[in-house]
């Protein structure tokens, strides 16, 4: 009962939670009937602690009064009166640990912190195990954000007292706020654990569970955010995580519920965030439709070009989605001229062009996102790759080699130049640079994929079998390694084990005709005529893969919040 109390009297003193209802709401209902409860159990407390009962009765009697006095006053939230009784009843007896927590309680509702603080940590120190002090120092902390304290104490507290639901609450909000997920949700779904019906707190819950991948359970506190009602920015940031645990018809809801309640001309932000939502949820028609009602008012409110620039990328990612590659190609070198600094915008345009075969467009659009971002890693290695896709292999070898040679800590320089040598027939150059390559940045899975195609092609095949190998060693559901070990093992006659990598290989994609054509000649060479034919007519059949990816290897523009769109 006492760390009740003393939980609702340091919850109500924080600054951070006076505009939290829910906590007013959720602890102000039983405080009076509690605290008179608690006033009864503490007098018949009192005469029977050891430490009061050497004292002469006169003195418990003060002394009581005292705390009665402060407890009162406390509950009237007379706090100058409650801090003076509090203040007698410790300097008569400065050793009284809970004295000393009650004290720190009054003095964290007048905003002297570090005095509250100090009061808990003495209480602490004259009772180690008082959980109450441990608990009320965490919460304090929590309330401050000194995250590494407040977790220090209310891991205590909780040690202390493993069925403390205060604690165990407070304990998985410093984790949350900190982006411990795990731990933090581990402490929140405890038995007895409540959780408020509080937006913000909510949202950070949904968030958790699905940065570890837990999305079915983050569609628990999501949905309990419909029932809630929120302001335009967490009706923004619901609508996202709703898209991303593939829940976008409530998404599209929610933001078209937004959207009407948005003062003519005051909603660029939850138009702009409608249309991505329709992109996202595959209704590309719908997203074009509503990109361009959000590029027309950005119009009228004469926006910048920078601003103008993601709702361009949006309407070209959706055109490019429907097929339309000469209208996704306009907007997109739209959005790319509007924003040059932007290197997402460049990227996007290139990727289209390069789609669509426009290759000596896709190289000019490549230099000069380059010009604008000197500095852009992404736009070098997207200007290699035009280069090499156009069979412009001198000037994407240089592309590739400039960057290996400047030191680039990832592969992909590497593999770009690999590619470039394999294309002109260089496979034993590609083998010495790949090697090269994982003696400076280390095995990686890679490296030694494309250095297996290398040595393969450079008829070295008992080597290429080990590259290929330690690639499945770093990763082992690649279809891609297993194909290309399955083949070298083929035409080295290890026919048992080629037949286990194609398997596995078909296992892993089973729309895979090279690996299923593959598989039947093994077979045959082993007289499986039923598995060769088998194979030989799967491999035949077009396999009808269903498309999860919507938008493959675009950059979509960020959610746009209604903060931004005051600045409009």
């Amino acid at each position: 009962m006492i760390g009740y109390i003393e939980g609702i009297f340091l919850c109500l003193s924080s600054d951070r939670l006076k505009d939290q209802g829910w906590l007013r709401r959720l602890m102000f209902a039983p405080v009076c009937a509690a605290l008179s409860a608690f006033i009864v159990s503490l007098c018949f407390t009192l005469s029977l602690t050891p430490a009061y009962s050497q004292t002469p009765p006169a003195s418990s009697i003060s002394q009581e009064d005292s705390v009665l006095k402060g407890l009162n006053a406390l509950k009237q939230h007379r706090l100058d009166e409650a801090l003076d009784a509090f203040t007698a009843a410790e300097q008569r007896y400065p050793t009284d640990a809970n004295v000393r927590n009650f004290r720190g309680i009054v003095l964290a509702q007048l905003g002297r912190n570090e005095e509250a603080a100090a009061e808990y940590q003495e209480a602490i120190r004259l009772e180690p195990k008082n959980k109450d002090a441990y608990r009320n120092l965490g919460f304090l902390r929590w309330t401050e954000r000194r995250y590494g304290e407040a977790r220090e104490a209310l891991t205590r507290a909780v040690s202390l007292f493993p069925d403390d639901s205060f604690a165990h609450y407070y304990l998985g909000r410093v984790q949350l706020d900190t982006q411990q997920f795990t731990e933090a949700l581990r402490e929140l779904k405890l038995p007895g654990v409540s959780w408020p019906a509080d937006p913000d707190f909510l949202i950070q819950v949904a968030t958790g569970y699905e940065a570890i991948g837990k999305r079915a359970d983050a569609c628990e506190p999501l949905n309990e955010l419909l029932k809630l009602p929120l302001d335009d920015t967490q009706s923004a940031r619901v609508a996202s995580l709703l898209l991303n645990v593939q829940q976008n018809a409530k998404a599209i809801e929610l933001l078209t519920k937004s959207s009407t309640r948005q003062l003519a001309g005051s909603g660029s932000w939850v138009q702009f965030d409608l249309a991505l939502a329709y992109l996202l949820s595959g209704r590309a028609e719908q997203a074009v439709e509503q990109g361009n009602s959000h590029l027309e008012l950005l119009r009228k409110s004469k926006a910048k070009p920078n601003e103008m620039a993601p709702a361009w990328s949006l309407v070209g990612l959706a055109y490019a989605r429907l097929g339309h590659g000469t209208l996704a190609v306009e907007a997109l070198r739209q959005a790319a001229t509007l924003d040059p600094h932007r290197e997402e915008g460049w990227l996007n345009l290139t990727r289209e062009l390069m789609e669509l075969g426009r290759y000596a467009e896709a190289i000019s659009a490549a230099e000069k996102g380059i010009a604008a971002n000197p500095n852009s890693y992404v736009l070098q290695l997207r200007l290699g790759a035009a280069s090499l896709a156009a069979g412009q292999y001198h000037d994407a070898e240089r592309v590739f080699r400039s960057l290996a040679d400047a030191g680039d800590p990832l592969p992909t320089s590497y593999i770009g130049l690999a590619q470039v040598l394999l294309r002109e027939g260089r496979a034993e150059d590609a083998v010495s640079e790949l090697s090269a390559a994982r003696e400076r940045i280390g095995s990686n899975f890679l490296i030694n994929y494309f250095l297996g195609l290398s040595l393969d092609r450079a008829a070295k095949r008992t080597e290429a079998i080990t590259a290929f190998q330690e690639a499945l060693r770093l990763n082992p559901d690649s279809s891609e390694a297993n194909l290309g070990l399955g083949k070298s093992t083929l035409a080295v006659g290890r026919i048992g084990e080629a037949i286990a990598a194609l398997s596995e290989a078909v296992r892993l994609a089973p729309g895979n005709a090279q690996a299923q054509r593959l598989l039947s000649q093994a077979y045959r060479r082993i007289g499986d005529t039923k598995n060769a034919a088998k194979y030989a007519e799967t491999s035949a059949e077009t396999s009808s893969v269903p498309e999860t990816d919507l938008l493959g290897d675009f950059l979509l523009p960020a959610w746009r919040m209604p903060e931004q769109s005051k600045r409009e």
